[in-house]
């Protein structure tokens, strides 16, 4: 395990260009390229889902599972590549941490108003390869995340959330609570998620 430390002045943002980078050690983190979006299926997304939620009238269920995720779902790529293209294509903003040349995490916040005032933004990508999680990783990716949305002007960043516990959990002790309604389009592309908000400050 590696603890993971950059200073948050060394992040690059929307307005540089995607060869600017900031470096730690043997990690650098710079934005990501069009051409770029398929590394982000490199990230080792292998987990063991312990529990996963459930939304009934407004409230969250945990029921038990044991599902030994190895590598990404079956289809998520084919799924969600076309939506990557197109968030970067109106603007999205991705940041990847590489160690040693290798994507090891990313983060993804979209361009696309959403709520009713136009003032939220969608987290689309939030993955921390296996071998670096436990490290603050995934914590100082939306940190990041929630000061680019505050650049563009955003109020709250909306995410749809897998429902493993470990994921909703992250979201929740990061002061996200559950969306007062789902964006119906987010929902419709994956109506089992769990659509999460969190106000910035």
């Amino acid at each position: 395990m590696h603890a993971f430390h950059l200073s948050s002045h060394s992040v690059p943002s929307a307005a540089d260009s995607s060869s600017a980078a900031g470096e730690a050690g043997r990690f650098q983190v710079r934005l990501l390229g069009a051409d770029e979006l398929g590394l982000l299926w490199g990230i080792d997304r292998s987990e063991h889902i312990k529990g996963l939620y459930e939304l009934h009238d407004g409230r969250l269920n945990l029921q038990p599972a044991d599902i030994d995720l190895q590598g990404w779902p079956e289809g998520d790529q084919e799924k969600y590549q076309p939506e990557h293209e197109d968030a970067l294509g109106r603007g999205a903003w991705v940041l990847g941490v590489f160690e040693e040349h290798r994507l090891v995490a990313a983060v993804g916040l979209d361009s696309l108003p959403l709520g009713p005032q136009g003032d939220w933004r969608h987290l689309f990508f939030l993955h921390v390869s296996q071998s670096m999680r436990g490290e603050g990783l995934g914590r100082w990716l939306l940190e990041q995340a929630k000061q680019q949305a505050r650049i563009r002007g955003a109020k709250a960043l909306y995410v749809s959330a897998t429902p493993s516990v470990r994921t909703v959990d992250f979201y929740l002790a990061q002061g996200f609570v559950l969306a007062p309604e789902p964006d119906p389009r987010l929902y419709e592309l994956d109506p089992e998620d769990i659509h999460l908000l969190h106000h910035l400050p």
